[in-house]
């Protein structure tokens, strides 16, 4: 709606007229003529505003109404349905135009159709001829009548039954509205003297006699008159009409037609058959007299319209998702920003403090391995009163051994708090019976093996080789030899007994 921009024809046999429309707006670009001079200058008012969809709005006397029931169908078995019911009334007529308004409230609830013609349009052929020319996209051809309906909504007409009686143009035209729908039209040319109001008065009557007799109107309804006359000939008709009780009657004035309209009241004042006009020149026609093929220009201007309205769309949002990620895209800037400035402030507190601190006499590489050698030597201590206990308690158990030698070894490259210790003896008085050497030192051996923290307890030498690729050797002792000699050994073991 906001985007349209149309141009609103009022043709007449005679003359045809063209508002220049767009919401919010209008412009009244002139009357032409029905001769070869209107024909160019409205030729080339169309050539100006060849890319406007255009709408015309036709006002003769040679026009049909009929009100129909048809069965009530859909989808193209309806197309079909009033394409023959059209051709069965209307003959050949080109201009022709069915209007679905309802269904009826019982029985089959059928379909209430207002059929429409043009029968003679044959003065519509050169205003056409000029559109189909300049390729200008005509979205229908609808009677005066259906304007009207649409200025009747404007003005908020609450009467079920409504006889609109305008005159426009020295013509005088008459348009039955039920429940605000139009059901029937009738012009009334400008050679009748309907200036007298006893004349439009008779015709007023005559109107209500026929659709009365047509059944359009029913007996008892009280036929509400809406009287539209920009030059205020109708005036006295009000008061002629009130006097009768069939008819309830109101005189519009213009500047009531200019609020209802939102337009100008000079601009109405000048031209009053703006008017029905500006009232229809927003909404879609619902019955079109146009055949399809005068329609296919705008049919087409619908669909690249359509198409520009979507790649608009898209565009904008394209334009908006592109804002968007950019406005993150800042804001994750300036969160960058902010926290390198905090990450400077810190590292320049970090330096100054620093520089606060005392001059180191040793690299600080220094300081961490000798941190580290401490905290291993303080938890690799062996408890060397411990470890001698346990020997001391060992050579105890064993009398006839004498210790010769006692060393460990606790350099490990793990703290572990373990100690490897080597330990020398030698048998006393050994008589030279090995035998009996070898079981001394075993029961020596099992006896360390049992003290508590001692672990892996291994021979390391014996006073006798037993390696079977050795040589033997050695001598045997002298009867008179008075002592033998002393039997050594050598035992390792694994002490585990450093303190924390």
């Amino acid at each position: 709606m906001i985007l349209d921009h149309r141009l609103i024809l009022l043709a007449t046999p005679r003359q045809i007229g063209v508002l220049d429309w767009r919401p919010g707006h209008m412009h009244w670009l002139g009357e032409y003529p029905a001769d070869a001079k209107g024909l160019a200058a409205f030729r080339a008012i169309v050539a100006k505003h060849a890319r406007r969809p255009v709408l015309l709005v036709a006002d003769t006397v040679d026009e049909d109404f009929r009100s129909e029931l048809l069965p009530h169908v859909q989808g193209r078995a309806r197309d079909e349905l009033l394409a023959r019911k059209l051709r069965q009334v209307f003959r050949n007529t080109r201009f022709t135009g069915a209007w679905r308004q309802g269904r009826e409230p019982a029985g089959r609830r059928d379909d209430r159709y207002l059929l429409a013609a043009l029968p003679d349009a044959d003065w519509l052929t050169p205003w056409l001829g000029v559109l189909q020319a300049e390729r200008a996209p005509l979205a229908g051809v609808t009677p005066l009548a259906l304007a009207y309906q649409h200025l009747l909504e404007k003005l908020r007409q609450p009467a079920t039954h409504t006889l609109l009686a305008c005159r426009l143009n020295n013509s005088l035209r008459l348009s039955y509205y039920h429940n605000g729908l139009l059901r029937f039209s009738r012009l009334i040319g400008g050679e009748t003297p309907t200036q007298v109001p006893g004349n439009a008065a008779d015709e007023i009557a005559k109107t209500q006699l026929y659709l009365t007799g047509q059944r359009i109107l029913p007996h008892e309804a009280r036929l509400h008159v809406l009287l539209l006359d920009p030059t205020g000939q109708l005036d006295t008709v009000h008061a002629v009409l009130d006097a009768d009780p069939a008819f309830s009657t109101r005189l519009v004035d213009m500047p009531s037609l200019a609020r209802a309209l939102r337009i100008p009241d000079d601009f109405l004042a000048a031209k009053p058959e703006v008017a029905p006009l500006a009232a229809i020149a927003g909404a879609t026609p619902e019955l079109n007299l146009a055949p399809p093929g005068l329609l296919q220009r705008h049919v087409e201007f619908r669909w690249r319209r359509g198409l520009h309205t979507a790649a608009g769309l898209v565009a904008a949002l394209g334009a908006g998702l592109t804002a968007a990620y950019w406005l993150r895209a800042q804001q994750l800037d300036e969160q960058a920003a902010e926290v390198t400035r905090e990450y400077q402030q810190y590292d320049a507190s970090e330096r100054a403090i620093a520089q606060t601190f005392p001059t180191q006499a040793v690299p600080p590489e220094q300081l961490v391995e000798a941190v580290t050698l401490a905290r291993r030597l303080d938890g690799a201590r062996t408890d060397v009163a411990a470890l001698l206990a346990t020997v001391g308690r060992s050579l105890l158990a064993a009398p006839d051994i004498t210790l010769v030698n006692l060393a460990w070894n606790d350099e490990s490259p793990v703290p572990t708090g373990e100690v490897r210790i080597s330990l020398d003896a030698a048998l006393d008085r050994f008589d030279g019976n090995y035998r009996v050497a070898m079981q001394r030192i075993e029961e020596f051996m099992h006896v360390l093996q049992a003290a508590p923290g001692v672990q892996a307890v291994r021979l390391q030498s014996s006073p006798v080789s037993t390696d079977a690729g050795s040589t033997l050797s050695g001598k045997t002792l002298d009867a008179g030899t008075a002592e033998a000699p002393a039997a050594r050994f050598s035992v390792s073991l694994l002490f585990r007994g450093g303190r924390p």
